[in-house]
């Protein structure tokens, strides 16, 4: 169910309401996941259930009472279908009916292909499902969410749908076996996806809740909806086609298994903003958070929790951008602050057998439950997402600077906002492999114009933890972003030691005298401690009106 639902593109539909919402308002949610998938063709997952868990909690965070939860064997295309339906039948004029599904994605030929659609239908398989002996009640496509909400839903409901699996993909570098620790949401390996061809399944079974006809189809044909056919849908997918949808102890080992999305959209909705008053998806600061802003919030976020190997994607009808998702926001309840990171030292010596008592990592009992790998043999620092991140790193010296500067990344990340501006790495993007002499071109893009004077401070946490300021430097000045849409910032080629790069970019209202200063005293060190919390600081200080961006650069041959 995603290229509509672009199910791969892990939907994420967020709708807001239509125009003012009455005082009687009420959200209502749907909430179904599948971990047990009671098939010998798919494997079974280990965060639905933890997914499913956590938006109970959020929808009742959001006021939402009337809640419906199906999980595992209680998931057939019945009970999804009936679910919807009477939830529509409850339903009144400005309620908000969240729909929330965690489990496989999965991709086949299409019944009915065309130029929109192209040649593979996007389906969810359902417990029991059997590619070679099929029961309809055992698979949804995505168009049959389309035709449920349309038939049973009254278009003066907001929906907002969210669904975290994959259908298909590919990833754009390498993943190093020895620690890579997400695991896709796909059913089927695309050539596998592609063999498929799904059995007949029935149409809408239950009466629609207004008129029968639809417009422009004959009597006693059904309409086969699209995603566009809801005026109340707007929907974030959380990947591209390309990419597949992950799931991953988050936010690190030790953490329950999540769905990367699922947890990003938590997040949204439960860390303070920098008015501490609403929730961190809140860019702007003013008590709202809009489609546009959540759909912003979860890109970025979506993008460094995968190592850029995955990144959501938002469709909303014309004019919806800045609609609120939701009447009134929870008031947030978690902090940024986040346990050190368990790291496995491989090869090690009795004098690294513990870690240091002022270190910003704590050792892992073995590699499996790890976030960060230290191979003393190769001098290599590998993550769980199957990365190499750092190489030429030989002493606890060294590998300290390594983790501080990933502390700093870990902290900030939550707080990134990309609303007005972002870093992008050209000519490849942020999430390809730049080897030994590849041209590299760093600029800073605007997204949003307008309101006020911005001054940008960028630089970059090399691999190693090196702090190096690149702007503005002293023929800048104060560095004053104008009201060009991109801005050149750095060009140069890849040259050792590889790993990743963090570039990181803050546009402010006012100078950020502390943050500048701080940064040139630590240029060229390995001193990436403490600049989390200037930054955190000047964020704060801007009330809305500051911005943070974040660019992974992967190096290595």
């Amino acid at each position: 169910m995603r290229a509509a639902l672009r199910l791969c593109s892990l939907v994420l539909a967020l709708v807001a309401g239509v125009g003012s919402l009455p005082a009687y308002a009420e959200t209502r949610a749907i909430l179904v996941g599948v971990s047990r998938y009671q098939s010998a063709s798919i494997p079974d997952l280990a965060g639905p259930a933890n997914d499913v868990s956590a938006m109970e909690r959020l929808a009742r965070s959001l006021g939402a009472a009337d809640i419906v939860t199906l999980a595992d064997g209680a998931v057939t295309r019945s009970s999804v279908e009936t679910a919807i339906h009477d939830m529509g039948q409850r339903s009144r004029s400005g309620d908000w009916v969240l729909f929330y599904f965690s489990g496989h994605g999965a991709q086949s030929r299409a019944q009915n292909p065309d130029e929109t659609d192209g040649a593979y239908d996007q389906f969810v398989p359902l417990p029991g499902f059997d590619p070679v002996g099929q029961d309809p009640e055992s698979f949804i496509v995505d168009k049959d969410f389309y035709a449920w909400m349309k038939r049973y839903l009254p278009q003066d409901v907001a929906i907002l749908m969210v669904v975290d699996s994959c259908h298909s993909g590919t990833m754009h570098r390498a993943i190093d076996p020895r620690t890579f620790a997400f695991t896709p949401r796909i059913a089927f390996r695309p050539g596998e996806a592609r063999a498929i061809e799904l059995v007949a399944r029935p149409g809408p079974r239950l009466g629609a809740l207004g008129a029968e006809a639809t417009p422009g189809v004959p009597p006693g044909e059904i309409a086969v909806p699209r995603r566009e056919d809801l005026p109340n849908l707007v929907y974030i997918g959380a990947s591209r086609d390309d990419q597949l949808a992950l799931e991953a102890a988050l936010p690190q080992e030790g953490a329950p298994q999540r769905g990367v999305l699922t947890y990003a959209l938590e997040q949204a909705l439960s860390l303070p903003g920098s008015n501490d008053q609403s929730p961190v998806a809140d860019l702007d600061g003013d008590g709202l958070v809009t489609v546009v802003e959540i759909g912003s919030y979860l890109n970025s976020q979506v993008r460094m929790l995968t190592a850029q190997r995955q990144e959501s994607t938002l469709f909303f009808p014309a004019g919806w951008a800045e609609r609120p998702v939701f009447a009134a926001v929870p008031v947030p309840r978690l902090s940024f602050d986040l346990p050190a990171p368990y790291v496995m030292i491989a090869g090690q010596g009795d004098d690294l057998a513990t870690a240091p008592q002022d270190a910003a990592w704590q050792l892992a009992a073995s590699s499996n439950e790890a976030d960060f790998l230290w191979l003393l043999g190769s001098r290599e620092v590998l993550r769980s997402s199957g990365d190499v991140v750092a190489s030429g790193i030989a002493s606890q010296a060294a590998f300290a600077g390594v983790m501080d500067k990933w502390q700093a990344i870990l902290t900030l990340r939550p707080m990134v906002s990309e609303l007005a501006m972002r870093l992008t790495v050209n000519p490849l993007g942020s999430d390809a492999l730049y080897g030994e002499g590849a041209p590299i071109a760093v600029a800073l893009a605007r997204t949003r114009r307008g309101g006020g004077p911005r001054y940008a401070t960028v630089f970059n946490l090399a691999s190693d933890g090196t702090v190096q300021l690149l702007y503005p430097l002293a023929p800048d000045g104060g560095g004053q972003l104008d009201d060009a849409l991109q801005q050149s910032l750095l060009e140069t080629v890849v040259v050792p030691p590889f790993g990743v790069d963090h570039l990181v970019a803050l546009a402010t209202p006012e100078v950020p005298e502390a943050l500048r200063a701080a940064l040139r005293n630590a240029d060229g060190q390995r001193a990436a401690g403490g600049l989390a919390a200037l930054i955190r600081a000047e964020l704060k200080k801007g009330r809305g009106k500051a911005s943070l961006s974040i660019a992974e650069l992967y190096t290595g041959n």
